[in-house]
């Protein structure tokens, strides 16, 4: 259990920070590269646990953020080809679907495929992932900016009032954190 959330939060700011340098940098070096991602798990396991924990509002628990993704175009995703990408999505076609906080990170954390996202300029634009579950149907795309503002946003939120009842029917606790 998380007892004081002020200390999982303010990594997420810093990280976020460093985000929006590492957008600026045409050259990303092996360390940036190691830093993206221990930042990225870190964050989104950060994340899953306050949610976990309600040290998050419900209202920012429960928004929809556009996550896009490119279809899978051959079943076949294994550990031997995880790494050919262009050969096993196609990149040519973005989709978009909403989803909430809870399953991202979920995705994020339990990630079969995560990869840094570059573009033509060779800057920072994101990661690519998808998890076991999701493999043979699309690999993800969340943007730098999507990531910077998530972990803001989650990084400053505040919870200054739950509300708790039981039914006592059936026993079903609900918890509502404002």
């Amino acid at each position: 259990m998380i007892v004081e959330s002020s200390y999982w939060k303010l990594p997420l700011i810093e990280s976020a920070k460093k985000f929006e340098e590492l957008e600026e940098l045409c050259e990303l070096s092996e360390r940036h590269f190691v830093q993206i991602e221990q930042d990225i798990f870190l964050g989104f396991y950060t994340i899953r646990k306050l949610i976990d924990a309600s040290k998050i509002t419900d209202k920012l628990k429960n928004k929809k953020i556009v996550l896009k993704s490119h279809p899978n175009k051959d079943k076949y995703v294994t550990l031997l080809n995880n790494h050919k990408l262009d050969e096993k999505y196609d990149f040519s076609v973005l989709n978009s679907e909403q989803r909430d906080l809870w399953f991202i990170a979920s995705r994020l954390i339990h990630s079969y495929i995560f990869q840094i996202s570059i573009n033509d300029m060779g800057i920072f634009d994101g990661v690519l992932f998808t998890s076991d579950i999701d493999k043979t149907k699309k690999l993800y795309w969340l943007t730098s900016q999507e990531i910077i503002s998530i972990f803001q946003e989650v990084g400053s939120n505040e919870v200054t009032k739950f509300e708790w009842s039981i039914d006592p029917e059936s026993g079903q606790e609900t918890m509502v954190a404002s």
